[in-house]
């Protein structure tokens, strides 16, 4: 009979290479010659048993004394011992914290967990991942199993291969029989009721306990149970949140108030189930007001207090404000009229000019023509409360020009290629209506070139936008379009 072969390993006392360790004792390795060298028979100070001890070391206690302490990384009392480390003994599911890491034989990565699996036709260490290659979700009952090619090339689990569906124990549903005790659906039935009951211990007051499980109930019916399992405790908070404000749910606009627009949009959920109960009435109206609100505060911090900038719209911001507790005005109005005169006033702070000059309101409309009507409101605040020398130029032709000269090139580039497809017709269309009559481009549809039809004078054609006719010359190719409809 061949002796098992034995990698050399050296003795940590006298430096021999040999071909076993007899004893670790705190990490130092012992030879058999050096063990019976080092270790002399004694009573261990502990226990009183006798054991062989290390003569050098007065401390040292036997082996079972040393095995006898908790788990040196979890605490665990009772347990099989894995591994006895430097830091003492740990237990088996601690012990590959202890290990030395190495190669999986298959993938390379490195791990302390490497093992051999028997259904594998080879004898490889291989890593908890490469062990469970051959696990996966079963195609009929999704549980993780070690999964088998059915007839059909599906992946199965043993007991859906093998048995196929059986009836649930609960709602006597057909079910795959890999799910053992319940189907999905009263799987998700009753996860959902356990969170409902959960969430709801979280409540003192037992009336908003008992619209949170109502609602936990409604939100099963509307999204499913399975959604409703998995999404319910988002909403805890906004319930937890009334709970300690009110005690009750309260008006729709005492919630607009304390959440805002944004933060009943993230609890659109409750808020519906909410309207369906009858506990609140939504307000359109107030909603917009709200929103309008936010967004002027949030302008007005875009400076920060103390300044001049601030100061100056914060005056602009006080004088629509009395307009609008007169009437005469609305929150939208004012927070189209804010963000002009902030834009304003963020353009000249960039030039360290405050308030605004002639030249930096030139320079801001030069950029944003668009914004001519609703900065005018602040320059005559500028102009009336600040003594600023300012007013609000003609307005400058130059964009018109580059606009209506861009549409010229464009339709003279158009006729030029001649595209007589359906899309070359209708861009052509589109660029003609924009020149001639300045009607935006993407009213333009196909509806529309649809409705070219000749005009009476025998020298255009008619078309017609929202029950308007427009004439347009016939030798720019309309008349291509027309008589391919014809």
């Amino acid at each position: 009979m061949t002796q098992p072969v034995h990698d050399s390993k050296m003795c940590d006392e006298c430096g021999k290479n040999v071909a076993k360790i007899w004893r670790v004792h705190k990490g130092h390795k012992f030879c058999s010659t050096c063990y019976a060298r080092v270790f002399k028979r004694r009573m261990c100070p502990k226990c009183g048993n006798f054991a062989r001890l290390p003569k050098n070391d007065a401390s040292a206690v036997c082996l079972n004394c040393q095995v006898d302490k908790p788990c040196a990384r979890c605490g665990v009392v009772e347990y099989s011992i894995g591994k006895i480390t430097e830091y003492g003994p740990v237990c088996n599911s601690c012990s590959p914290y202890f290990r030395q890491q190495e190669p999986c034989e298959i993938c390379g990565v490195l791990s302390s967990r490497l093992t051999r699996v028997s259904r594998f036709d080879h004898d490889k260490r291989v890593c908890q991942k490469c062990a469970r290659s051959d696990h996966g979700n079963c195609g009929a009952c999704h549980r993780h199993r070690l999964l088998e090619t059915s007839p059909d090339g599906r992946l199965l689990c043993h007991a859906c291969l093998t048995i196929g569906e059986i009836p649930c124990p609960e709602c006597n549903q057909p079910m795959p029989a890999g799910r053992n005790k319940q189907c999905e659906s009263c799987y998700w039935k009753e996860l959902l009721k356990k969170r409902i009951t959960i969430d709801c211990a979280g409540f003192s007051v037992p009336v908003i306990a008992l619209h949170f499980s109502n609602f936990g109930e409604w939100l099963g019916g509307k999204v499913g149970t399975h959604k409703a399992a998995i999404t319910l405790h988002r909403y805890l908070p906004f319930f937890l949140d009334i709970e300690k404000q009110w005690k009750s749910i309260p008006e729709y606009a005492i919630l607009l108030k304390h959440f805002g627009t944004p933060g009943l949009r993230k609890v659109l959920l409750p808020m519906k189930w909410m309207q369906e109960a009858g506990f609140v009435v939504p307000d359109a109206g107030a909603k917009v007001e709200d929103s309008d609100q936010r967004r002027i505060a949030a302008t007005l911090k875009k400076f920060e207090t103390g300044t001049a900038q601030r100061s100056i719209l914060d005056g602009y911001h006080d004088q629509l404000l009395t307009g609008q507790k007169e009437g005469k005005t609305t929150w939208r109005s004012i927070r189209l009229a804010m963000t002009p005169a902030a834009a304003l006033l963020l353009h000249a702070a960039t030039k360290d000019i405050c308030p605004p000059d002639q030249k930096m309101l030139d320079a801001y409309l030069g950029k944003t023509p668009g914004q001519r009507a609703a900065v005018s409101g602040f320059v005559g605040y500028l102009r009336d409360s600040h003594k600023v020398n300012i007013t609000l130029t003609p307005a400058n032709n130059k964009a018109t020009k580059l606009k209506k000269n861009q549409l010229e090139n464009d339709l003279l580039r158009l006729l030029t290629g001649n595209d007589q497809s359906k899309n070359g017709r209708l861009k052509l269309l589109a660029v003609a209506m924009a020149y001639f009559h300045e009607v935006v481009q993407k009213d333009i549809t196909e509806k529309v070139l649809e409705s070219v039809v000749a005009a009476t004078d025998g020298v255009g054609v008619v078309v017609t936008i929202a029950k308007k006719k427009y004439w347009l010359p016939s030798n720019l190719d309309i008349r291509m379009a027309y008589e391919s409809i014809q």
